[in-house]
C-alpha cells in the first residue's frame, strides 16, 4: 500500500531565492534614520495580496534604530543616538524608492526618542518596546509590541502589549490606545518563556487571502533553548482586540488557554512569517535556529500545519570584516512583493564590540532577497 502523505510534505514548492538590490537601496541610508532591526511592513488598505504596494500605502515598524549621519567612509559620526522603535511610511505606489519612503521617530528634550514608548498600567519607569507585528483593520491600525526591561540585565520581556491607532493620524499619534495583551507567559518549572506576536497572518476575505477563513492567525515562540519552537493563536478578525475570543493550538484543536499552547514546528526565529499560497497551502519563512545564516521555509496545508520538514533556500552572506556578524529574523512581506514572487527581509548584527556599529555602519541594516515561487 502507498503511503499517503499530507500535501504539504508530499509536494513543498522548488524555491529560487535571489538578492534584491532595489529594496535594499530603500535602507541603505546616511542620514537621519540609518540602520534598523526588527523590520515589520503593515498594508494600510489591509491587503496582503502581491503586488500591494503598488496600490496601497505601507507604515513599517522598526526595533532598534540608529539615528544621526554616516560619512563617505561608512562610519557613524558624532551625535548618532539608538532608540528603541522608528516607524517607516511608504505612500501608495511607490514601491521600492528610496526617496518615496518616509522615517519617523519621537522627541525628547530635543534628542531622537522612540515611537513608542511603554504605558500601560504595568509599565516600570526603565520598560522599552520592541515592535512586533502588525495590523491594519478598517480605520485602525494594531501594533503588538513586546516590553522590555534591562532588568536583569543584559535585558529580559516583561509583557506585550497591544498599540492601536486611528487612521489616517500621523505621528506622534497621540490618539494611541496601548494596553496589556494576554499574550505572554514568563518562563516556569515546566515550560520556557512564551510570547506571541512575531508574526501575523490575516486570512480574510479583507486581507485578499486565496482561500479566507476569516481569521487572524498570530505567531509566538516558546524560548526553548538551541531550540525556538513555534506556537499559534488565532481570533475571528471582527474580534482582534477582544482578547476572551483568541484560543491556541494545543496540537490537537483550538484551546482557550494559552497554556496549552504546543509546538507547530521547531528550529524557528522569534520574528517569522506565515504567507497563504495561491494553491491553499501556506508558507512559513524563518531563520534556522535563529541565528545561523541561513534562510528557510516550511509548507503547511494549515495555519496550524501540519508543516513539512524545512528546506534551506539562502545562505546569508557574512563578511569577513569586522568578525562577529550574524544574521537573524527572516520573514517574508507578501503585499510589498510582485505576483509569483516573495520578498524576505533579514536583520544583520555583531557580536563584536558596540563600537563596531560606528566604524562599520551598514551592518546594522536590513537585507532584502525575492524568492521565485512556482
Amino acid at each position: 500500500m502507498a503511503l499517503l502523505l499530507p500535501l504539504a510534505l508530499a509536494c513543498a514548492p522548488q524555491i529560487v531565492a535571489t538578492e534584491a538590490p532595489d529594496w535594499d537601496a530603500v535602507f541603505d541610508r546616511t542620514s537621519g534614520w540609518t540602520g534598523a532591526d526588527g523590520i515589520y511592513s503593515i498594508p494600510l488598505n489591509g491587503s496582503e495580496r502581491p503586488g500591494g504596494s503598488r496600490s496601497g500605502a505601507h507604515l513599517f515598524v522598526f526595533s532598534d534604530t540608529f539615528i544621526g549621519d554616516v560619512n563617505a567612509q561608512g562610519q557613524r559620526q558624532a551625535g548618532t543616538t539608538l532608540v528603541n522603535n522608528t516607524l517607516g511610511y511608504l505612500p501608495a505606489g511607490a514601491g521600492p524608492d528610496p526617496l518615496a519612503i518616509q522615517f519617523w521617530w519621537s522627541q525628547s528634550a530635543g534628542n531622537p526618542a522612540a515611537a513608542f514608548r511603554p504605558s500601560t498600567p504595568s509599565t516600570q519607569p526603565d520598560e522599552f518596546y520592541w515592535m512586533k507585528d502588525g495590523i491594519a483593520i478598517g480605520d485602525t491600525v494594531h501594533l503588538l509590541a513586546a516590553r522590555f526591561s534591562f532588568d536583569p540585565p543584559p535585558f529580559s520581556r516583561k509583557g506585550v502589549a497591544l498599540i492601536s491607532i486611528q487612521q489616517p493620524s500621523l505621528p506622534p499619534f497621540q490618539n494611541q490606545v496601548q494596553v496589556e495583551a494576554p499574550l505572554y507567559l514568563p518562563e516556569s518549572a515546566t515550560r520556557a518563556e512564551i510570547t506571541f506576536g512575531g508574526a501575523i497572518l490575516d486570512n480574510s476575505t479583507a486581507a485578499e487571502a486565496p482561500f479566507p477563513d476569516e481569521y487572524v492567525y498570530v505567531y509566538g515562540v516558546e524560548e526553548t533553548p538551541l531550540n525556538k519552537k513555534a506556537l499559534v493563536a488565532r481570533v475571528p478578525r471582527v474580534d482582534f482586540t477582544n482578547f476572551a475570543a483568541w484560543t491556541y493550538w494545543d496540537g490537537a484543536t483550538w484551546n482557550a488557554d494559552i497554556a496549552t499552547s504546543q509546538s507547530i514546528a521547531g528550529r524557528v526565529s522569534t520574528e517569522m512569517s506565515v504567507t497563504p499560497l495561491p494553491d491553499g497551502r501556506f508558507l512559513m519563512v524563518f531563520m534556522l535556529d535563529t541565528i545561523g545564516g541561513k534562510i528557510a521555509v516550511r509548507v503547511g496545508d494549515r495555519p496550524e500545519g501540519p508543516w513539512g520538514p524545512y528546506q534551506e533556500i539562502y545562505t546569508c552572506p557574512i563578511p569577513n570584516q569586522p568578525p562577529g556578524i550574524f544574521t537573524y529574523h527572516a520573514k517574508a512581506h507578501p503585499s510589498l512583493s510582485d505576483p509569483g514572487t516573495l520578498l524576505v527581509s533579514y536583520n544583520v548584527n555583531t557580536t563584536g564590540p558596540f563600537q563596531d556599529h560606528f566604524r562599520f555602519a551598514d551592518i546594522y541594516r536590513p537585507r532584502l532577497i525575492r524568492l521565485s515561487l512556482p
